[in-house]
Parts: C-alpha cells; structure tokens; sequence
C-alpha cells in the first residue's frame, strides 16, 4: 500500500523534498515505512531516536498500523528558548493546527 510521506525541518533538509511516498505491506506499521524512507535515505537513520510521527492530527508511536492513503509526517522535537513571556517552548504532545492539511506542526 502507498503512504504519503511528508517531511519537515532536517528532514526535509536532508533529503531535499518536503514528501514522498512510500510503500508498505497492507499492515505495516509507522516503523515499516521509516525503514522504506531510510532505505532511499540512508543519512536520515542518525534521526530515528528524535524523530516524532505523526497521522492526520495526532503523534503516534512506531508500532501505529498505517491505513492505505495515510499521511505520516516526520519532525523533530520541539525544543526552544524562553518566549517573550519568559516560558520555554516544550512539545505538547498535540498537533497545532495552523492550515487545513494535516501534519502542520508549529514552524516558528
């Protein structure tokens, strides 16, 4: 089956394409179709321990079954300095929904 890979920061870096697709066995898993994307790009691998997933609106772990037309989104953690009100940035654990495509993290 074909999933729709869409890819964000040194993601989209290092590979020089904001998405691709890629293509899973009926069933495989978020993990499955990392394997597919690092097999065409090898240097993304160092990435695996950091990278968040995402389906749609909502992060979602490794082992998340893909459904046929899915689209996975990979990014970094959210990290970040004080803000003007004096907190730091902190990964909430939501999607921000800032357009109507899905897998729209915060970008600045």
């Amino acid at each position: 089956m074909r999933v729709r890979v869409r890819l964000f920061a040194r993601y989209r870096e290092a590979t020089g394409q904001e998405r691709l697709d890629v293509d899973v066995p009926e069933g495989g898993t978020v993990e499955t179709a990392w394997k597919a994307i690092v097999a065409r790009h090898p240097d993304l691998s160092r990435y695996r321990p950091y990278t968040l997933f995402a389906v749609g609106h909502d992060y979602v772990e490794p082992d998340h079954r893909l459904a046929p037309d899915d689209e996975l989104c990979l990014f970094p953690p959210v990290r970040g300095g004080a803000s003007r009100s004096g907190a730091s940035a902190e990964a909430s654990g939501e999607m921000i929904e800032n357009t109507s495509a899905s897998c729209r993290p915060f970008d600045g």
